[in-house]
């Protein structure tokens, strides 16, 4: 994989000048409502990249079929996902129905793969994250795995506070005080993307807060990741409900989210 500064090296002088022109290049496919930006995780980390680059607080959302039913029902939620900086395709039902859309997507882009490159970006940078949320100890155990893979990328500290206003105060105050330049925030869809633009404008260091769901889980050790072979072939979700059984109920949206998708192409047509 090329490096985030190989990626550098080939944008214009200009927007490498300007800083926010990469905003106004974003190709993005419309699903349901909600745009989605047709990027690969190359992509998507020099756009990170170019955030760390400039003032404020950037949100980063990791959209799949859930998010884009959740915010077909949630004028709320659809308002947040069409004014973050970058959505990014998390799920293999957002790659099929950018292509049922005309306008592809390559493959997905997940959180739980977003963070490794995150965190490698931060060891060359000499840059610090924060991780907020998960179940108690998880954060914890999620930063010390990274710290061991990545020496030079310091974890600021982490939190599982709950994702409730009443505590903002404190957390907010926490992720200030430790000086990190990303947050990862794993209170899941959508407690997480609320949380995040609630709280944007009062975190004064972070220049990138990303929602990353159940990444911390992963990364932790605390729940096994599908093999390989079954996340090239877009069954990751399948391998989770058969872990968790208790998830299927969130799985009813992908026949909805299917239908909705194929009926809304046939309209264009």
């Amino acid at each position: 994989m090329k490096t985030v500064e190989d990626m550098a090296a080939t944008m214009s002088d200009d927007s490498l000048e300007t800083g926010w022109e990469w905003q106004l290049q974003r190709p993005q496919v419309a699903v349901l409502g909600v745009n989605i930006d047709r990027t690969t995780t190359e992509g998507a980390m020099a756009r990170i990249t170019a955030m760390l680059d400039a003032p404020g607080c950037k949100q980063v959302v990791t959209v799949n079929p859930e998010y884009v039913m959740l915010a077909d029902g949630s004028p709320r939620l659809k308002r947040l996902l069409n004014r973050t900086e970058l959505n990014v395709p998390d799920g293999i039902g957002i790659v099929w129905a950018s292509r049922l859309l005309g306008k592809p997507i390559a493959a997905r882009v997940t959180g739980t793969d977003l963070l490794p490159h995150i965190c490698r970006l931060l060891s060359r940078r000499e840059e610090s994250i924060f991780l907020l949320g998960g179940a108690p100890g998880v954060a914890e155990q999620a930063a010390k795995n990274l710290s061991a893979r990545f020496p030079g990328c310091r974890i600021a500290g982490t939190s599982s506070n709950d994702p409730g206003p009443e505590t903002d105060p404190q957390t907010v105050r926490a992720i200030n005080e430790s000086g990190a330049a990303v947050l990862a925030v794993a209170y899941g869809c959508p407690k997480q993307d609320f949380w995040i633009e609630r709280n944007r404008d009062r975190l004064t260091g972070v220049r990138v807060a990303i929602g990353v769901g159940g990444a911390f889980d992963f990364i932790s050790g605390d729940v096994p990741r599908a093999p390989g072979p079954l996340r090239k072939a877009g069954l990751e979700w399948l391998y989770r409900l058969w872990l968790e059984p208790s998830r299927y109920r969130r799985m009813l949206a992908l026949p909805r989210f299917g239908w909705r998708v194929t009926k809304s192409r046939r309209q264009q047509l």
